[in-house]
């Protein structure tokens, strides 16, 4: 046998197998991390697409019916007069700010956390109120609207908050017991069906309660006929949406909606 042949058919060294184990671990460090940053992305551009739906299913019912924000059932324990809600609704739908249909709580170590309204949330302006959670009510333009987006539960949730009966959840939405400080109890209610599957928008950045509004605002120029879509979080308006660290930006407008988020 020859040596040419002798060398064709030696083994690998343990030299060689640490620089292939060295350039794997390099490229696992590297590759991996993107890889992953790349899957996050399309989880939010996916749950991104809930807010399209939404504002598709809204804009279908007033190419339906121009009136179709006037039909709505409230919930059976709005405390809020009829005229009031319309009012709020106007006023919101006018705003930089958008109406406010609800409220979710991002949290670092906790789950989601749906309510209509919250006094720490874009809910006024002036001291005038343009929270509308109450129109969403058991039929509607509002409730089949949040239907078709596949936001199963919000309403539930909703009616519950509003009647105080949070704590004992539902058929659709779960509530666990929440007390930050160990004296005040609170509840923290969630749609069994999750609302978004991405990290941006199930766990906050801080380990405390950051809040958004899931608000609705005319498309300008076409004020009456056709709407807007976007996450406010507090103080903001239409151009500063939540922007998640991967630079999705969480509002119909595109990127435009986050011109001046933080």
């Amino acid at each position: 046998m020859t040596n040419s042949n002798i060398k064709s058919r030696r083994g690998v060294t343990i030299i060689e197998l640490m620089v292939v184990f060295a350039i794997m671990g390099f490229l696992a460090t590297v590759a991996l991390p993107n890889l992953f940053g790349v899957a996050e992305k399309t989880r939010e551009k996916v749950d991104l697409m809930k807010l399209y739906y939404l504002r598709d299913a809204l804009n279908k019912a007033l190419i339906e019916d121009l009136d179709a924000f006037s039909k709505y059932t409230p919930a059976s324990a709005s405390k809020t007069k009829a005229a009031n809600l319309a009012t709020n609704l106007s006023t919101g739908l006018s705003s930089d700010k958008g109406a406010t249909l609800f409220v979710i709580e991002l949290h670092n170590a906790t789950s989601i956390n749906v309510q209509g309204s919250h006094d720490k949330a874009n809910n006024k302006i002036g001291g005038q109120s343009i929270n509308i959670c109450e129109l969403i009510g058991s039929s509607g333009t509002w409730y089949n609207a949040l239907k078709e987006a596949r936001f199963e539960g919000v309403a539930d949730i909703v009616a519950a908050r509003l009647a105080g009966k949070e704590k004992l959840g539902g058929e659709t939405f779960t509530s666990t017991f929440y007390s930050p400080d160990g004296k005040q109890e609170w509840y923290r209610t969630a749609p069994k069906q999750p609302l978004f599957i991405s990290k941006a928008l199930n766990r906050g950045k801080e380990n405390a309660n950051t809040r958004y509004t899931m608000s609705v605002q005319w498309t300008p120029g076409n004020e009456g006929f056709g709407v807007e879509v976007f996450l406010n979080p507090h103080n903001g308006n239409w151009q500063s949406a939540f922007k998640s660290d991967h630079g999705v930006c969480f509002s119909t407008y595109g990127r435009k909606g986050c011109r001046n988020s933080r």
